[in-house]
């Protein structure tokens, strides 16, 4: 009983210190920069649970083409937020001071679901666990977007392509 009760006040002690926050975007000027990361209503925010291609990567295709999957992630995402009804929500800030957000629209739940299941962004592995792994597992299987071919984890393409 003391463990529930130790446990319940920790929860709440934890809302308080990273109190949920909620934009709601629809209509606000919109500028997206990569495949998992945007600005909008003076906010600077990125996709939790995913990572995505940076602007200027590119992957290789089956045919062993080159194409610019980072763009394609970038425009992919820009179409998503773009439809009506969004709505972000988020706690806590990376690295880089973008809040860490939950998107979704009118017509999608989860906007980076969609982001991973479309091939154009990789799920986060948190201490084994994958935040969007079926997503994942189906965009692979299915050869979506950077699983098509070949490509450069998103984390790795920026170790050796500092800004």
């Amino acid at each position: 009983m003391i463990l529930l009760i130790i446990i319940a006040l920790s929860a709440l002690l934890n809302e308080f210190a990273h109190p949920r926050q909620t934009l709601s975007a629809s209509g606000l000027p919109l500028r997206v920069q990569d495949g998992d990361s945007f600005e909008t209503g003076g906010k600077r925010l990125r996709l939790d649970g995913i990572d995505a291609p940076e602007y200027r990567q590119t992957c290789i295709d089956a045919k062993g083409t080159s194409w610019a999957c980072g763009k394609a992630a970038k425009a992919n995402l820009e179409k998503l937020l773009l439809e009506p009804g969004l709505v972000c929500e988020y706690e806590v800030a990376d690295r880089y001071g973008r809040a860490l957000a939950k998107c979704r629209n009118a017509t999608i739940p989860d906007i980076a679901a969609v982001q991973v299941s479309e091939g154009m962004a990789t799920s986060h592995d948190y201490y084994g666990v994958r935040a969007y792994g079926d997503e994942e597992d189906a965009a692979h299987e299915a050869k979506r977007g950077i699983w098509r071919g070949k490509f450069t984890p998103p984390e790795v393409w920026r170790e050796l392509n500092p800004r």
